[in-house]
């Protein structure tokens, strides 16, 4: 006898309504004689084909020099074993360098934001096609303000230089500092598209070979696939989580939680940009998606400050959302739990309301 896992029909026991409102999403058990199956409830029809036709690859390189070296071990004056000691200097004490590595974080944040990862190297990305245009743009601006950045370090970097040397004493070496016009070579911003697929040309070599890399990418791309779909449903839960926590009244010190614009800007970012990016059509997410604008919808980061009535609603609104994010998590998890060891589904943990303890179970959630 083997176990499935399905949405019940309607003559099937209904389950609790959960106590946060959330809509249930119900489990049953049903006992067959067929070879074992457990198709996940509701999974992307998306296939790899059909990821290359709605996504295409990005390597994005953000280069500059590195600012640290290794100490001689000469200048370093320990009462230890010098072989097991390592001490670094650094070669330029400047806002200049810093700024430029915070600039490359808000570059790859925003890469976040727009594409999905690729499962290759990191600095790919996997970009919808209804956002390449809007993606080159940004990059093409970026990589303007890039070079504005790394030209008012190039012009400071003669005195830095100077500056350096009263500095840093014995442990200065010019042998570290390269010319102005070497330093400017390091600072690079590259991206290019790129489209992965086997070689044809390895059929005229083996078609087996061919075969097997075949297969191997098919399997890659299936992983690439839950990933995605993986990573927007946690990247959701996470921004409804936040929300959640700071609309949820005081802080521990009984004063007002503050509301920083981010705290809409982030969530509505993502929701005006999910269409693009839900390149494994999950439907379920999507549903929630809506749920989410439809709350959203008119509501600033101002207007939180200074209306408890929204904060309160929209606290309700988007808890009941948390709920249905964390069943939509559970049933992947238990999807998954069963694919491997062929046991039968665990009861969904009944959730709390806030506040409330939840007691140990030894179920998986």
């Amino acid at each position: 006898m083997t176990t499935t896992l399905e949405a019940p029909t309607t003559a099937s026991k209904p389950t609790k309504p959960e106590k946060n409102g959330a809509p249930p999403i119900e489990l049953s058990i049903v006992h067959t004689q067929e070879p074992t199956s457990i198709p996940p409830p509701a999974m992307p029809a998306t296939t790899t084909p059909d990821l290359f036709e709605k996504a295409i690859c990005l390597a994005v390189s953000l280069r500059k020099p590195g600012n640290r070296r290794k100490l001689s071990a000469s200048l370093v004056d320990v009462d230890a074993d010098k072989d097991l000691i390592s001490a670094q200097k650094i070669l330029l004490s400047c806002e200049h360098l810093k700024t430029i590595a915070h600039y490359d974080g808000e570059i790859r944040r925003y890469l976040y934001t727009r594409c999905l990862p690729s499962l290759f190297k990191e600095g790919v990305y996997l970009v919808p096609l209804g956002m390449v245009e809007e993606v080159e743009e940004k990059l093409n601006a970026f990589a303007d303000k890039r070079k504005q950045l790394a030209k008012a370090f190039l012009e400071a970097y003669p005195s830095l230089i100077e500056e350096a040397q009263k500095r840093l004493r014995a442990a200065f070496n010019p042998g570290d500092y390269p010319s102005s016009e070497r330093m400017e070579a390091n600072f690079r911003m590259e991206w290019r598209y790129i489209a992965f697929s086997v070689p044809g040309t390895l059929k005229t070599v083996s078609h087996e070979m061919f075969r097997k890399e075949q297969e191997k990418a098919e399997r890659q791309w299936a992983e690439a696939l839950d990933e995605v779909r993986s990573l927007l449903r946690t990247h959701l839960s996470e921004l409804v989580q936040h929300l959640v926590d700071r609309l949820s009244g005081n802080d521990k010190n009984a004063k007002p939680k503050v509301f920083k614009n981010t705290l809409v800007t982030n969530m509505s970012e993502f929701l005006e940009t999910f269409d693009a990016r839900n390149l494994t059509d999950d439907t379920e997410l999507a549903s929630v998606v809506k749920r989410a604008k439809e709350l959203l919808s008119g509501v600033d980061a101002q207007t939180l400050r200074t209306s408890a009535a929204l904060r309160a609603s929209l606290h309700q609104g988007f808890s009941n959302l948390k709920g249905t994010l964390d069943t939509l998590k559970w049933r992947e998890r238990e999807v998954a739990r069963i694919a491997k060891s062929g046991k039968s589904p665990a009861p969904f943990p009944e959730p709390t309301q806030e506040g409330e303890k939840e007691e140990d179970d030894g179920s998986i959630w």
